[in-house]
């Protein structure tokens, strides 16, 4: 063996030993670091789809190349090391050997071409991006670079290493070549050249260059290594990792569940120790700390963020990168190698907190979070994952809450970080155990729980726009009582029900589909919101109470109708990737479509026929939750096409299109910070000279029609028209009006097809002392005896199904023994779910990010010992009662308040555990909320206080001769003399499954005072008394006669 190739051997292979070593250390930290994370359920199924993803995404740059140049640039990258893998063979050949070859393909002179031609498109590819970089340098156009806050010196650093290796690479080919060392002929190209140019060195010459550049070619790719697994640039090897294991199918669609240990929380019976969303940065899950690892930092989500480009502090490449080096500061404490401080201290804080301010200023990031505290410290480990610059935490609340869930992050993603998961992940945390959330979403939850719609509008107003239609519109238990003979339920929607400029949408469709001549009916009434709101929110309590309310009265509706008939046309495209995909994580499974692609394929059929073009320039504005989320793109295009008119599109439109600012609850919050989001798309709208702008989304016609109202205020001039595809292709349709249907016809036809059923009382078992009145008729205003309900068990049945309990009764009997049906009842506390406890009751007060207890939100609370309660009222709602001894989880206030046994939280924080139908067992149901209250209801009890004064329904009640819900009625308990320790509270009680306008006490009612009270009328709120009254003393209810009055009360007392 020659000078020279000892000198080879002992040099390479020492430093790749040396390197090596070190790799394998920090790959095995990187592994730990990641498994650590929470179970991430859902990420491994479908594995044929999975490689298939990889094949397209990681080999076929199939995200990449959308970019064109630099998605060319990178593709000749990547292939490029994938080709030099080769090159490393034949270098620690090299080392062996000077005439090394590789084994059958070694001496191919395409396998040198290709050699070759890959280095030469490596070195173009860096070239491109060092002039991008230079052109988009942050330090000179600030937030508009998609690099801002990325750590442009090490990207510097990388650019340079790989251009060594590509130096190093044709000296040592050029100089094999005078050294007769290649195995190649002119197929190496580029090393011929490079032969050519070192030639006249002479043969000892280049002996020694081959020996040194090669020497230096290894060292340079062991550098590049050790710098790639501590940089930005791990996600050479971990996005592959990370694509195969991304979240199926491609558009974003449904948000996944709360988990907790890996497996959707069921809020039936949530774990005492569960936290719900993510707090810590060790509550993220493995996949999630995958993300985190991956970021390439190339800013591409950034620079289509709405938020950012509208002078927001949010950017998704910056919350992913605050995440990661928080992530990485801490793994010291998340793998145990140190002990966690339980408070925060100052250890390793200043010194280190200026750092971070002098990192910041530097790299530009003064919106970023990961500035604020570096090292990993104690004051690292004890940081909040969300909080103001003052708590050092992570993310920003005006971070957190600029977002607006519109996806663009995850659709420009190369590497599929999943943004939007994490965010919403983190907003549960801060709204279900924090409640931290701005003021705005308060009235947003209120009026979800109380009046189940956005807008808090009654339910009886749901039908408001069939009265303004000259057709028929069949109403589901109004009209007609099954499903049979009707293609399609018409989910209006709150907007379609309750917008001015939505119902014109809602007219048109319903008009559309009656000219079609397709058989559809609606809900009315019967309809409640699809939770969209509330689970992107953060309130995912509320989001699986609303949806648990909409799956079972759709389930009512589809009765006995075969899975693949289930047919819903929806307008929106929140409510259609709500019923349509998250529906299913609750058991449902209905096929939901856009009024586009239902009028799509009208048209395709024939059945809608245009024949007056519409004459109009019209631009599309893609709806995030139609386009990205569920990659419905040409539909609505192909209708303008159908309807005649010029489509003009937007710079930013498909699955680049601009969020027009309502997704994410935007929609009900106001943007405080920047440049509306509105009025940045409207400008782009308007600078198409499209004279209609035109969309498929209600929230999207809001916002871009109060964008456009403003640009033309200011401008002092009429603006162009926003309108709805279908109101476009409506124009466009010539019909005789007198052809459709006319209103009542499907009554008319229900009635003939079956004899109009005879309401039935509901006749007591012979051991209860009371009877249930007569069912009235459906109406539109009263449809709590409708069929959308009746076939299906209420939330609280299960407890109330026996003899003593009557299930179908409105209320549960007083009885001395509950039987075995019952609940026991002498383990604890009768409770009812309700919403929005007084302030009286859980002492809270608002504070300027939303509504949380600022004092100790426990009561005193005096052990149970008598067994003798009985509920004696549960309005349909869902009955509960907790352990005496076990405080449970609570949601509002720190758990340092659940100190004893003998300290009960309040309502407003506790989450009780609800009783399930056993029809509905695997459905998630509701108790508690973010703004959660409990009703403690009329209890009977030597125990409790002997005296209960109500009062009656609010005066603002729209049918005054009515107790409903649509008015929540309040109660007060008054402190007793035998119970002194008992404090006085006012309690508001509203039954959360109770249909909107259903009445409480009317005479006309299927919903029954409960045994012992009688309906009474006045003027007034008037006092009525309620008695302890022992349980043999329950008598039948009385019914109140017919009265002018304006409000109803229930009284409580001896029978008389």
């Amino acid at each position: 063996m020659t000078t020279q190739m000892l000198v080879r051997l002992t040099v390479g292979m020492g430093m790749t030993l040396i390197v090596m070593a070190l790799a394998a250390r920090r790959v095995l930290f990187l592994f730990k670091l990641v498994t650590a994370g929470q179970p991430a359920p859902g990420h491994t199924d479908d594995p044929g789809r999975r490689v298939w993803t990889e094949i397209t995404e990681v080999f076929g740059q199939r995200r990449l190349l959308k970019w064109s140049i630099p998605g060319l640039a990178h593709f000749f990258t990547m292939w490029g090391f994938f080709i030099l893998l080769t090159v490393y063979i034949e270098a620690y050949g090299f080392l062996f050997q000077a005439h090394f070859h590789i084994p059958i393909i070694g001496r191919w002179d395409l396998l040198g071409f290709l050699q070759d031609f890959f280095a030469t498109g490596v070195f173009l590819g860096i070239t491109t991006f060092a002039i991008i970089r230079l052109l988009r340098n942050p330090r000179e156009i600030g937030r508009s670079s998609r690099f801002y806050g990325s750590h442009n010196g090490g990207a510097w650093l990388v650019l340079f290493m790989i251009f060594n290796v590509i130096l190093t690479y044709v000296f040592v080919r050029g100089s094999a070549v005078n050294n007769g060392t290649l195995p190649y002929g002119k197929g190496a190209f580029l090393s011929q050249l490079f032969g050519v140019i070192l030639r006249p060195l002479g043969q000892p010459a280049n002996e020694i260059i081959e020996t040194t550049a090669l020497l230096l070619h290894i060292a340079v790719m062991l550098s590049f290594l050790i710098l790639v697994l501590h940089s930005k640039h791990l996600h050479i090897f971990t996005a592959p990792i990370n694509v195969i294991f991304k979240r199926l199918p491609d558009a974003l669609g449904p948000l996944q569940p709360v988990e907790y240990e890996g497996k959707p929380v069921d809020f039936e019976n949530p774990p005492d120790d569960a936290e719900f969303g993510r707090g810590k940065i060790e509550d993220f899950s493995w996949k999630a700390m995958l993300d985190f690892a991956t970021c390439t930092e190339c800013g591409r989500c950034q620079s289509q963020c709405p938020a950012w480009n509208t002078g927001k502090p949010l950017s998704p490449k910056l919350v992913i990168m605050d995440l990661r080096d928080h992530w990485m500061a801490k793994a010291p404490y998340i793998l145990g190698q140190k002990e966690t401080p339980t408070e925060n201290t100052p250890e390793g804080g200043l010194g280190e907190e200026l750092a971070g301010e002098k990192h910041a200023e530097e790299h530009h990031v003064p919106e970023s979070g990961f500035g604020r505290v570096m090292g990993s410290g104690p004051g690292q480990a004890t940081r909040p994952l969300v909080g103001t610059a003052e708590q050092g935490g992570v993310i920003d609340p005006d971070v957190l809450w600029s977002c607006v869930t519109c996806g663009a992050c995850v659709e420009q993603c190369p590497v599929d970080i999943e943004h939007v998961d994490h965010i919403v992940d983190m907003r549960r945390y801060q709204v279900m155990m924090e409640s931290e959330f701005p003021t705005e979403l308060s009235a947003l939850f209120k009026n979800l729980e109380n009046k189940g719609n956005p807008w808090g509008q009654n339910a009886s107003d749901r039908t408001a726009w069939i009265d303004e239609v000259d057709f028929d519109v069949p109403v589901y238990g109004e009209d007609v009582d099954s499903f049979d003979g009707f293609e399609y339920l018409f989910w209006v929607g709150c907007a379609g029900a309750y917008d001015d400029r939505a119902k014109k949408t809602t007219k048109a469709v319903a008009e559309l589909l009656a000219v079609a001549g397709v058989k559809y009916l609606v809900l009315g009434a019967g309809e409640s919101c699809n939770g969209d709101s509330a689970r992107r929110s953060g309130n995912e309590f509320l989001f699986q109470q609303l949806a648990a309310q909409a799956v079972e009265t759709l389930d009512g509706v589809f009765e006995g109708v075969e899975s693949v008939d289930r047919k819903v046309v929806v307008t929106c495209p929140h409510c259609f990737n709500t019923l349509g995909r998250e529906y299913r994580q609750l058991g449902a499974n209905y096929t939901v479509l856009h009024h586009t692609q239902l009028l799509n394929r009208l048209i395709r059929d024939n059945k809608l026929v245009p024949v007056t073009p519409v004459s109009q320039d019209i631009t599309y504005h893609d709806p995030c939750y139609l386009g990205r989320h569920n990659k419905v793109y040409e539909a609505p295009r192909e209708l303008i096409g159908a309807a005649g008119a010029t489509l003009t599109e937007m710079p930013r439109h498909a699955e680049r299109s601009f969020c027009c600012g309502a997704g994410g609850a935007r929609m009900w919050m106001e943007e405080h910070i920047g440049k509306r989001i509105n009025h940045e798309r409207v400008d782009e709208a308007l600078a198409t000279g499209a004279s209609t702008i035109a969309t498929g989304c209600p929230f999207c016609r809001v916002m871009v029609t109060d964008g456009v109202n403003d640009r033309s205020e200011e401008a002092g001039r009429s603006g162009v028209e926003v309108l709805d595809v279908a109101q476009v292709l409506l124009g466009s349709l010539e019909y005789d009006k007198a052809t459709l249907p006319e209103k009542g016809t499907a009554a008319k036809e229900a009635a003939k097809a079956e004899p109009k059923a005879q309401p039935k009382a509901v006749a007591a078992p012979a051991d209860t002392q009371a009877e249930a009145p007569a069912s009235p008729a459906p109406g539109r205003n009263s449809i709590a005896a409708s069929k959308t309900f009746s076939p299906k068990p209420s939330p609280g049945r299960a407890v109330l199904q026996s003899s003593r309990c009557r299930s179908d009764l409105k209320f549960c009997r007083a009885a001395s023994a509950p039987s075995s049906g019952c609940r026991s009842m002498s383990n604890g506390l009768p409770l009812v779910i309700g919403f929005q406890v007084a302030a009286a009751l859980s002492g809270s007060s608002t504070n300027q990010r939303g509504s949380r207890s600022t004092r100790p939100c426990a009561i005193p609370y005096a052990p149970l010992t008598k067994p003798s309660f009985a509920l004696t009222h549960v309005s349909k709602a869902v009955a509960t009662w907790l352990p005496t001894g076990s405080p449970r989880k609570c949601v509002n206030c720190p758990r340092k308040y659940f100190s004893n046994s003998t300290t009960r939280p309040s309502p407003s924080c506790m989450t009780a555990v609800m009783p399930r139908s056993k029809a509905r067992a695997s459905r998630p149901r509701l108790c508690s909320t973010a703004s959660m209250s409990a009703a403690i209801f009329l209890i009977s009890s030597s125990a409790l206080p002997s005296r209960i004064s109500a009062t009656s329904c609010m005066t603002s009640v729209s049918d005054p001769s009515r107790c409903s819900r649509s008015r929540i009625a309040s109660w007060a308990l008054s402190t007793s003399s035998a119970k002194p320790s008992r404090p006085a509270a006012s309690l508001r009680h509203c039954s959360p499954t109770l249909p909107m306008d259903a009445p409480i006490c009317d005479s006309a009612s299927s919903i029954s005072p409960p045994s012992g009270m009688r309906c009474e009328s006045s003027m007034a709120f008037d006092a009525l008394s309620v008695t302890g009254v022992p349980h043999s003393a329950a008598a039948k209810p009385r019914q109140r006669p017919a009265s002018t009055s304006t409000t109803s009360t229930w009284a409580m007392g001896a029978p008389s």
